[in-house]
């Protein structure tokens, strides 16, 4: 069957939408419908920072592969990302192609990706243990992506690992971990989680402290606080709130550490009353969280560490499994408690200069 770009017609939406349901199983697919639907029509809370350019290739009059270039004004890096194509390196070239061809349309000299739009969204590529099923928050994509990234001429920029670890006790917690934590404390700290009256509030003041923490995350770019709020206000469906620890000093937030159920891809897709009701049933009967974000503000040194046992003491008294999910390689964060990782999860961020 021929291959041939389509045409952005009343069907484009449509097959756009449609290829990842034909690619992945129920168990696999992480999609999320209602974030690729507003950026297509220009609606995204984002939207007013890019301009969005996607691609679909056909197979005949079925979708082949699809991507999609977001371009920021006065930023000469495009970013690649809604990556998804059938085991065909032709069809996945032409969007390749295509992307470059637009990137250079539009100024550019860099383009790189995965990044879904937004680093608010989703990026990076996962490039290992492809039988395990997707967690929360991961980014999940198809074993032969990679391949088709160095194809196309990309080199990796960035890597990142995810460490799985079993369920944790109090026998295996370290003196350099439970001393920061009890010295901290001596020092005047405060380290408490949020509740449902406090989150709107405790959200915020994450957001304070992490706008700043990331600036020098690749592909970051600064949002105001009511789009962070937008974004991730809907984890107040899915956290644990013991499972989320903020740290003070004299009152003002230093540090947070965000962890969520692991309820694996059923955040992704339409949100349901019944998928609603089985997230608060998870939420309740949790024994697998994935620690997805962390900071602390640089003055207060050794408190990541205090923060970590904080965390480590609620997952041994439920007896937990975990996931410290994406964290780039070189950081400290990726040393915690990693001698006890059963195994690792491997991603990748690419570019390339055209």
């Amino acid at each position: 069957m021929s291959l041939s770009y389509a045409p952005f017609d009343k069907d484009f939406k449509r097959k756009f939408l449609a290829l990842p349901q034909i690619l992945y199983s129920a168990d696999n697919i992480t999609q999320n419908i209602g974030d690729e639907k507003a950026l297509l029509e220009n609606r995204h809370i984002l939207s007013k920072y890019f301009t969005f350019h996607p691609i679909l290739v056909l197979s005949g009059k079925a979708p082949a592969a699809r991507g999609a270039v977001t371009v920021y004004h006065g930023d000469n890096t495009a970013y690649f990302g809604f990556f998804e194509s059938v085991k065909s390196t032709k069809a996945a070239q032409m969007v390749f192609d295509k992307a470059e061809e637009i990137a250079k349309s539009q100024g550019c000299t860099k383009i790189c990706g995965p990044v879904d739009g937004s680093f608010w969204i989703k990026y990076r590529l996962k490039i290992n243990r492809f039988e395990q099923p997707p967690y929360a928050g991961e980014p999940y994509n198809l074993p032969y992506y990679e391949k088709f990234f160095f194809n196309a001429g990309y080199r990796i920029s960035y890597e990142y690992k995810s460490m799985r670890f079993g369920k944790m006790s109090a026998e295996t917690d370290e003196s350099k971990y439970t001393d920061r934590l009890a010295g901290k404390r001596l020092e005047g700290y405060e380290i408490v989680s949020p509740s449902a009256e406090s989150f709107d509030r405790c959200l915020r003041e994450i957001y304070r402290l992490l706008i700043d923490l990331y600036a020098d995350f690749p592909a970051y770019k600064r949002i105001t606080e009511e789009e962070f709020v937008g974004i991730y206000s809907k984890l107040r469906y899915v956290i644990d709130y013991k499972m989320v620890k903020l740290a003070y000093k004299n009152g003002e937030p230093v540090g947070f550490y965000v962890s969520v159920p692991n309820t694996g891809n059923l955040t992704s897709g339409r949100f349901t009353p019944k998928k609603l009701v089985n997230l608060l049933i998870l939420r309740k009967n949790c024994g697998d969280y994935v620690m997805l974000y962390m900071g602390v503000s640089p003055e207060h040194h050794g408190l990541g560490k205090a923060l970590v046992q904080s965390i480590k003491n609620e997952l041994s008294e439920n007896g937990a499994k975990s996931v410290g999910a994406l964290i780039r390689s070189g950081k400290i964060t990726g040393t915690y408690y990693a001698e006890y990782a059963d195994f690792e999860y491997r991603y990748a961020l690419f570019e390339k200069d055209i």
